[in-house]
């Protein structure tokens, strides 16, 4: 595994949309708070009660979200263009972020695209499947050469996987799991 987390700019950005999103509800749920305030007796108030929860959950999440981007500063990261990996030329010989892997387990094969650290949101429903490298799963093929067979433990219980094959993704395949970064038509 590489000694910096690998971060993807899309992620990246989608972390700090969802940190402003938490702190623009804390305030909103703040003003209704105070809006509701204003109502007469606090211990009969609904909307109070209601806009003071909204506020600390809101308030909960946005310290989560605090504590995920300072824990990848302190962690150390390096920001990687997802676009890179479709224009990648050559042979792939080993596994790592960026690459498509072909796995199969038993009778299923998929194809694995060893994503960024913190690209768990990323939709499962796609051509490729996105894999963070540092998921179970991530870790096992990482640094792997194809064709091989490899033992590893997911989800709690030791599974053979055959790396059937490894490539780079396609520019359509890159674009269709990160499209905020089709280009604009001016």
């Amino acid at each position: 595994m590489p000694e910096r987390l690998i971060v993807t700019q899309p992620s990246l950005q989608s972390l700090a949309e969802t940190l402003d999103r938490h702190a623009a509800e804390k305030m909103q749920a703040q003003r209704e708070a105070k809006v509701a305030k204003e109502w007469g007796d606090l211990s009969e108030n609904a909307e109070y009660k209601a806009s003071k929860e909204k506020f600390r959950l809101a308030g909960r999440l946005q310290q989560r979200m605090v504590r995920e981007l300072k824990g990848l500063e302190n962690v150390g990261y390096e920001i990687v263009d997802p676009l890179e990996w479709a224009r990648a030329s050559g042979q792939v010989l080993v596994a790592g972020v960026g690459v498509v892997a072909r796995v199969t387990q038993g009778d299923f094969t998929e194809n694995y695209l060893l994503a960024g650290a913190k690209d768990q949101h990323l939709p499962t429903d796609k051509t490729l499947v996105p894999v963070p490298y540092t998921s179970p799963l991530g870790a096992a093929l990482m640094g792997q050469n194809a064709p091989q067979r490899i033992e590893a433990t997911i989800a709690g219980e030791l599974r053979i996987l055959t790396l059937e094959s490894l490539r780079a993704p396609s520019m359509e395949e890159v674009l269709e799991l990160y499209p905020e970064l089709t280009p604009q038509k001016s």
